[in-house]
């Protein structure tokens, strides 16, 4: 995809979002380009730290105005092949998508490329986002405001009332108000208008699956759209923090507090439990916020990481299957082939669709929390 912001008044255009010509100060119109022709091709033999999985092709494409810009690619092509990034042809499928122009466009495409969402002006939706700590967004630890405003814009755009949109979450590190202010979720509830509600202090319904009692979020069971928005992160008992743990925070504070220290005391497995509490959530959509991750001992104390990718799945199994694949990781998280077991979804990436961006293009690695299930040569 190439886009440009053009001016039609003083023919002048740019590579990055504008809104007026800083010229002729006329509004400026978005092109966009996806079909794109091959011209040039550069295949690189040697890895680096960014780009470790080899050989590789850099291709040079240009659209019908004959704009150009790079693209890595497994994949061979020759000079005068086209080049297009089409939605899914089936299910599951994940689309990654490199955060190139901003957050809004990434977050746009990925959902396109899922084939987007079905809304409406009386579709009533809940946003997961994580803010687990009273913690600054480019530390890591939570969501970026940023891509969760990403997803508020294009709910409306589709046709959502902002009246119908609730945001929920909890702070495990801390007060929530003070969570609120420093992750930004507080300010950006109130430019948007729309309702923040503590899951702390919210109503709960006791579930059971399989000998798992357990308390969840009440609200999430009357929506039309759950859409979930972890951060990228990796976690010292799970492996990975993603879809999946991102939920599991819909549950009670003191069953979540019960169920930790039963797993210390080796009673109970959090990766069956996290895997059974999705038999009893309905289902959701979940949009990964890859712009700012973290790797080593996440999910509280790891280093921030890079990713610049935005991750979005219908299933959550093949969501975090894939995430697993882009850090490199040597073996699966355990709560993912258990809940493939359950029905939950896929975790042969071999049969999940993904779409954008392919996995060996856009994968490094991720240095795993010490301890964690995913460490390199366990």
């Amino acid at each position: 995809m190439i886009i440009r912001w053009v001016c039609n008044n003083c023919n002048r255009k740019w590579i990055y979002p504008i809104g007026k010509c800083i010229y002729c100060k006329k509004n400026v119109e978005e092109v966009i380009s996806r079909k794109l022709k091959v011209i040039g091709i550069t295949k690189v033999n040697v890895p680096s730290v960014l780009h470790p999985i080899t050989p590789y092709n850099v291709l040079i494409l240009e659209d019908e105005h004959s704009n150009r810009i790079p693209k890595k690619t497994i994949k061979d092509y020759k000079i005068g092949d086209y080049y297009e990034e089409n939605p899914a042809a089936k299910d599951p499928s994940v689309s990654i998508v490199k955060i190139k122009y901003d957050l809004d466009i990434a977050v746009d495409e990925a959902l396109r490329l899922i084939n987007d969402l079905k809304v409406n002006e009386t579709s009533r939706i809940l946003i997961k986002p994580n803010m687990m700590a009273v913690a600054y967004p480019y530390l890591g630890v939570t969501t970026n405001p940023k891509t969760v405003s990403a997803v508020i814009k294009y709910l409306i755009k589709k046709g959502a009332k902002k009246e119908n949109i609730v945001i929920v979450g909890q702070s495990v590190y801390g007060p929530v108000e003070d969570a609120l202010k420093k992750t930004g979720i507080g300010p950006l509830c109130k430019n948007f208008g729309i309702k923040f509600i503590d899951i702390a202090e919210s109503e709960f319904i006791e579930k059971e699956f399989e000998g798992l009692k357990i308390k969840v979020m009440k609200e999430i069971f009357d929506k039309d759209l759950i859409i979930n928005i972890p951060v990228l992160k990796t976690h010292l008992v799970f492996g990975i923090s993603a879809a999946f743990e991102n939920m599991f925070r819909l549950v009670a504070p003191d069953d979540i507090l019960k169920m930790e220290r039963l797993e210390k005391e080796s009673e109970i497995d959090l990766n069956d439990a996290i895997a059974k509490l999705h038999k009893i959530l309905p289902k959701y959509v979940t949009i990964s916020d890859g712009s700012i991750g973290m790797e080593g001992n996440g999910p509280l104390n790891g280093t921030p990481s890079f990713l610049k990718y935005i991750l979005a799945s219908k299933d959550p199994v093949a969501h975090d299957a894939v995430f697993q694949e882009l850090g490199l990781f040597l073996r699966k998280p355990k709560y993912l082939e258990i809940a493939h077991k359950l029905g939950l979804g896929e975790n042969n990436i071999e049969n999940i669709e993904v779409v954008g961006n392919e996995i060996k293009a856009v994968a490094r690695e991720i240095k795993p929390a010490i301890g964690s299930k995913l460490t390199k040569g366990v």
